[in-house]
């Protein structure tokens, strides 16, 4: 799964990478958590004039006909292996697709008597990437229309499994523009190879979300006599 990430790219790589024209003003975050707006990448336009282009989302996909936010916060990730045939993903599979922008997102390892630790994964050739994500349009019975997402998620690499047995897609950049078009299907959703991946432990600080600040992606550096519990 993935319920916390971190994006503190400058806007301008962001743009290199994921070829959006706007200029957002978007400040470095290091403890994404679910429920808040983040950044996203869609395809929109008609025909020759259609695009990239950045838009904030609510991250916990609502349904068209959902009659309220409540359940949000139950759908921040969508399991890639079920998403074209689940009600709540199926429509936005078809044809609401889009790019989650990260640098790296947290996981948590359950270790005895109930203790986690949080890891602090990553790709070594990739250093800023995207999740595979949905996205879809609600309006509230007052008329306010918020645009909401979800992240896909699939089996975890082999090298992370000791963590989490599952991870979110991170797309390989080659299929940003099938992905974003609909053009392709599930085949894209699936781990990273397990050479690939990066992880390290991370202080226990990232599960309080007022925690946001650079240290948060320090590696952990704990005494000897501790580390063997971890």
């Amino acid at each position: 799964m993935c319920g916390r990430y971190s994006l503190t790219s400058p806007v301008e790589a962001m743009r290199r990478l994921f070829k959006f024209p706007e200029q957002p003003n978007l400040a470095a975050r290091y403890n994404i958590a679910p429920t808040t707006d983040i950044a996203a990448v869609r395809v929109t336009g008609e025909k020759e004039e259609r695009g990239h282009h950045y838009f904030s989302a609510h991250w916990g996909l609502i349904p068209s006909w959902a009659k309220s936010t409540d359940f949000s916060a139950k759908m921040i990730n969508a399991r890639s292996e079920t998403v074209a045939e689940k009600p709540a993903y199926r429509g936005a599979f078809r044809s609401r697709r889009c790019l989650i922008p990260a640098n790296g997102f947290y996981e948590w390892q359950k270790l005895s008597k109930g203790a986690k630790q949080p890891w602090l994964i990553g790709v070594k050739d990739m250093p800023l990437f995207a999740f595979a994500g949905l996205w879809e349009s609600w309006t509230s019975p007052e008329g306010e229309i918020v645009e909401s997402c979800t992240i896909l998620t699939t089996g975890a690499s082999e090298s992370i499994t000791f963590i989490h047995p599952r991870m979110p897609v991170i797309l390989d950049p080659t299929y940003y523009g099938p992905w974003l078009s609909c053009e392709a299907g599930v085949e894209l959703l699936k781990a990273v190879d397990a050479d690939r991946m990066t992880f390290h432990k991370v202080s226990q600080r990232i599960g309080n979300v007022r925690n946001d600040d650079a240290d948060l992606l320090k590696p952990l550096d704990l005494p000897p006599t501790q580390e063997h519990l971890l």
